[in-house]
């Protein structure tokens, strides 16, 4: 399979409300993303965007394709960065007079940028820039201005717009300078930044739907303000500066919620955006064969068929067999593609779910996928890590794991081999996998 290609990634406005679900979001977050993003922009006055932390997997590949629907915008980190504290300040080049650089600094500018004939950084001038020039001029303030910045211009701070603030902070504080200068990728001269910035930077307004977990979340999501969450899973929130929406319901769907929300304040939904709602429903359902299913579901479901003329029994045929076998994906790309990590009785844990239309695919590519998880549970200190294979035809399910051994021995399914167990018609991670082992790690304690 060839590797995905390069998406562009955008930096978070401070403007913007972005809507997003979880990192490598499944049909749910996307269709919930789009569709509460959308819902907002018909009953509330702020900016609103939808916005995804990951790639599309197959299924939202193929809802949006079959609804002609763009993805949401790429939101790589909701950190914030140089780029956002830059003041795009004025400028000078190195043979411009210094007169004119000192009458800036003399109405109050701290620093002033010079820059080449192409727009690269060369340094900046400050009051002690300036005096130094005063001082070495015979003749003091009048032959001094004379001379040109060239001769003046000192080595400051320079930092690149996409490094992360918190990243650069101490050094920055520690070095004594009250101005940075910000260049772009390029080199090129951005603009300014000051000790303010570094200790109070803004923050990216965030709903999040799908997951109300940080450890789920967007990069930098803990330097970010959530401002709302929508979501059908169990709790694992972090701490708000303020009282935020807040809703978390058991459904099958956050599809379904964000249907409910239409529904109750009359804003019916275009066709495009009925259809990918009614798409994250069925595929967190397998239509309706998912023990997480409810009654909210069902009436969610019709409602949004009407509204997107869509029968559901062959679309949702259609769509959960959209995601490709195990042989036509890499290891990573299966291991990674609907991953969650969780924090269980102090452990860190990590479970993977991969939907497939029968397991005779599985004993071939079982060594890779062990190796897989193996990789990863060593790079991010995992006491466990788990893929869940589910056959959506026959409703059962195959778990690999690599973990500790009195975690592995403790787990409450059938044990085929040392690392894969027969969790037969269990298929929901939220509501059947992740319970089962957090009460077996809390009984390890």
């Amino acid at each position: 399979m060839p590797p995905p290609t390069r998406e562009r990634h955008d930096p978070w406005h401070p403007e913007l409300t972005y809507v997003i679900g979880h990192q490598r979001p499944d049909m749910d977050a996307i269709a919930s993303a789009l569709g509460y993003a959308w819902f907002l922009g018909q009953t509330s006055a702020d900016k609103v965007v939808a916005a995804r932390a990951g790639q599309v997997g197959a299924q939202a590949a193929f809802a949006l394709g079959y609804f002609g629907t763009r993805p949401p915008r790429v939101l790589s980190s909701a950190a914030p960065t140089f780029g956002h504290v830059a003041s795009p300040q004025e400028p000078v080049t190195p043979d411009a007079p210094l007169g004119e650089a000192m009458s800036r600094l003399a109405q109050g500018e701290r620093l002033v940028p010079v820059v080449d004939g192409d727009g690269r950084l060369l340094g900046g001038l400050t009051p002690l820039a300036l005096a130094r020039a005063y001082a070495q001029v015979a003749g003091g303030l009048a032959r001094a201005s004379e001379q040109t910045c060239r001769a003046y211009v000192e080595k400051l701070p320079t930092v690149p717009s996409g490094d992360r603030i918190r990243d650069r902070r101490g050094t920055l504080l520690r070095g004594g300078g009250e101005e940075f200068l910000v260049i772009g990728e390029d080199g090129r001269y951005l603009g300014t930044a000051s000790r303010r910035c570094l200790l109070e930077p803004p923050r990216a307004r965030l709903i999040l739907v799908d997951h109300n977990e940080l450890s789920q979340a967007v990069t930098g999501a803990d330097e970010a303000e959530i401002v709302g969450v929508l979501d059908h899973h169990r709790l694992g929130n972090a701490s708000t500066a303020a009282p935020i929406p807040f809703v978390v319901e058991p459904v099958g769907s956050t599809s379904t919620l964000v249907t409910e929300a239409c529904r109750q304040e009359h804003v019916a939904p275009p066709a495009d955006i009925a259809g990918l709602l009614l798409s994250g429903i069925l595929s967190d359902t397998l239509v309706f064969r998912s023990p997480t299913v409810t009654d909210r579901d069902r009436r969610a479901a019709d409602w949004l068929a009407g509204r997107s003329k869509i029968e559901i029994g062959e679309y949702g045929r259609d769509l959960i067999q959209a995601s490709p076998g195990l042989v036509d994906r890499s290891a990573d790309q299966i291991v990674d593609g609907d991953r969650k990590n969780y924090e269980m009785a102090g452990k860190a844990v990590s479970v993977a779910q991969v939907e497939v239309t029968g397991f005779g695919e599985l004993p071939e590519r079982k060594p890779d996928l062990l190796g897989a998880l193996d990789a990863r549970r060593e790079r991010e200190g995992l006491a466990l890590i788990c893929l869940m294979v589910t056959d959506v035809v026959t409703i059962q399910s195959r778990l690999l794991c690599r973990g500790d051994a009195a975690i592995l021995g403790g787990l409450p399914f059938a044990r085929l081999d040392g690392s894969e167990f027969d969790l037969g018609g269990i298929v929901s991670r939220k509501k059947q996998l992740v319970p089962a082992l957090q009460g077996a790690i809390e009984e390890l304690e």
